[in-house]
């Protein structure tokens, strides 16, 4: 069986520790190996991102190896205004329309994936790009397990499961500046520390977890795990 190589551009430190040490070593033993690529040129801190340097991350990883798949890893919360399908999902949502986290994820994907197939016709985009957009935010995913998360951190778990009672799974906790999921662990816990209790969690509550209480983290791995190898 010939291996499958996979370029993921990803927001910042915490997200590019994520899929390096927790996710990949996951899906290796299949023979799918993850790189991920710090999005922007190198000293580049997260937040704020753009769809023009995405897209050009995206153009070079496309011409570097025809041979290879790249997806993205992107905070729903972090994406500037003029993201495709960004303006679609807010004027939806101004006009009383109720959108799930997955729901929302798509029409961003979906118009992400559009314009970069449009913008490089001739590089297999439709086939080698698998847009993702983490819903809302990578720490959303720590909240898969209530336990683990309350105990690492040192907090009462009652104060996590309330928090999941409101919104149903980890995916939905929104992108609301107040109640943005990395929002809630700081005001929970003083002196949260992103990108190594990113790891430290998503190691102890494990990739197979995330996936049962993350219905879009899920389909975006099924989608990897089911890529076929380019010839």
């Amino acid at each position: 069986m010939s291996s499958i190589h996979i370029y993921i551009i990803v927001e910042g430190q915490t997200e590019q520790t994520f899929v390096r040490d927790v996710l990949a070593p996951q899906i290796a033993h299949k023979k799918i190996y993850l790189y991920p690529a710090l999005i922007g040129k190198p000293g580049h801190k997260g937040g704020d991102i753009r769809f023009e340097r995405a897209r050009s991350d995206i153009e070079k990883f496309l011409k570097q190896r025809g041979d290879a798949y790249i997806s993205t890893m992107f905070d729903y919360y972090r994406i500037n205004g003029n993201w495709p399908g960004r303006a679609n999902v807010h004027q939806q949502m101004q006009k009383g329309t109720m959108l799930t986290a997955v729901q929302k994820a798509k029409i961003l994907e979906t118009a992400t994936l559009n314009e970069i197939v449009h913008a490089f016709p001739n590089r297999d985009a439709d086939k080698r790009f698998i847009p993702y957009i983490q819903m809302h935010e990578f720490e959303a995913l720590l909240f898969s397990d209530p336990v683990i998360l309350a105990t690492t951190i040192g907090i009462d778990q009652l104060q996590i499961i309330g928090l999941l009672h409101g919104y149903g799974n980890p995916e939905e906790i929104n992108d609301d500046p107040v109640k943005a999921p990395s929002k809630r662990l700081t005001a929970l816990k003083d002196g949260y520390r992103k990108v190594a209790m990113g790891k430290i969690l998503a190691e102890s509550i494990g990739i197979q977890k995330i996936r049962m209480q993350c219905p879009h983290f899920n389909c975006w791995l099924t989608q990897l795990e089911n890529l076929t190898v380019i010839n």
